[in-house]
């Protein structure tokens, strides 16, 4: 008796683990069928950007709550350039034919702060992650507004954006 009993339970446990199976892909081949051209759900990946530099944000202006500028127009109407001498002075160009740009900022702040970029990850869930990492130092008698803005490509220009401050 008890190896009937035990004959039924094994025999229960591999049809569950068949069914669960075929609706996992039954769910796959629903969502390619949805959406063909979508990547499938699977490991975020990392997606290369380029940092611009020597930009600032003009008095009055803001950022996109998307986070996303998408044309020269509206960068030009948030963002100066901040040209300096030597090399490295030149603001890095940006072709927006080919990319787009994410920016962050902390608003105004009386300490010395940098933004770093730590990382952006493509989820394949129609949004891009932004992590960033803000660094303070000491005080300074006046104020200023640290800004990040990065360069990505134009392929992910229709993704969400999400923003990360690391701590």
């Amino acid at each position: 008796m008890k190896q009937i009993a035990l004959s039924i339970a094994i025999i229960a446990a591999i049809a569950t683990m068949t069914l669960l199976s075929s609706c996992k892909q039954n769910q796959q081949q629903q969502q390619e069928e949805a959406n063909p051209e979508a990547p499938m759900l699977g490991k975020p990946s990392e997606v290369n950007y380029t940092i611009a530099k020597n930009y600032f944000i003009k008095n009055g202006a803001e950022l996109p709550a998307t986070h996303k500028i998408t044309d020269q127009e509206t960068f030009n109407q948030i963002f100066g350039m901040a040209t300096t001498m030597g090399e490295n002075g030149k603001p890095t160009e940006i072709d927006f034919d080919k990319d787009f740009v994410i920016a962050v900022e902390t608003g105004l702040v009386q300490k010395e702060t940098e933004l770093i970029p730590s990382y952006l990850i493509n989820h394949y869930d129609g949004q891009l992650v932004f992590h960033y990492t803000v660094k303070q130092g000491t005080d300074i008698s006046y104020t200023i507004r640290p800004v990040l803005a990065i360069i990505v490509d134009k392929e992910y220009e229709n993704l969400k954006i999400k923003v990360v401050q690391n701590q």
